[in-house]
């Protein structure tokens, strides 16, 4: 398994923080991703790319930072490490942005991002609203942060990620506007995803 932003983040946390206990904290951690993904291991590669690169090693690194912190910390700590890569993407993203006109290939990018990687092949059930004339309009009615996080007893994880997409998609450009009200991982029934541009 290569190594994450989430496992990368979690070592740093162990070797700044718990020194001592560094080398027994990244044991757990790698003992507990593991027996996640053996858990996994039979759902399919549009999902898999979910669940290795952000679900699982969240969900391990959660569970391990409780060993030495207050549960609420520890949601914490990986909530940071979540927002600090949805940082840096919306700095990427808003840079590409100053290019004249190519706000306006934002929504359809968005379409087609949902139909590819966040479709029913990866555990999502998205509702299209509104796809075109600049708009993006989703509802998101399953999802596989929700529905693992919850599986594995920690839905309030999902929330860090939920984050990230307002952390990400907020504020990109003037006449880009992001919008969602309600998200599974909020305790809503539903996600409802918006990206559009003002004319």
């Amino acid at each position: 398994m290569k190594e994450t932003y989430l496992s990368r983040d979690f070592r740093e946390t162990a070797a700044q923080r718990f020194p001592a206990q560094a080398k027994e904290l990244n044991a757990a951690f790698d003992a507990r991703l593991n027996a996640l993904l053996a858990e996994n291991a039979g759902a399919g590669k549009e999902k898999q790319y979910h669940l290795k690169r952000q679900i699982l090693p969240g969900i391990a690194a959660y569970e391990t930072l409780q060993r030495v912190m207050p549960k609420e910390e520890a949601l914490q700590t990986v909530h940071g490490y979540v927002e600090r890569l949805a940082r840096t993407s919306h700095q990427q993203l808003a840079a590409l942005l100053h290019i004249p006109g190519l706000y306006r290939l934002v929504p359809g990018v968005f379409v087609k991002s949902t139909r590819s990687v966040f479709g029913p092949a990866a555990g999502f059930a998205p509702k299209e609203l509104q796809t075109g004339n600049g708009v993006w309009r989703v509802d998101m009615m399953e999802c596989p942060y929700h529905d693992t996080c919850t599986e594995y007893g920690c839905p309030e994880l999902c929330r860090c990620f939920c984050d990230s997409d307002d952390i990400s998609y907020s504020g990109l450009h003037p006449k880009l506007i992001w919008e969602r009200s309600m998200t599974l991982g909020r305790g809503n029934d539903r996600c409802d995803f918006c990206m559009k541009t003002i004319k």
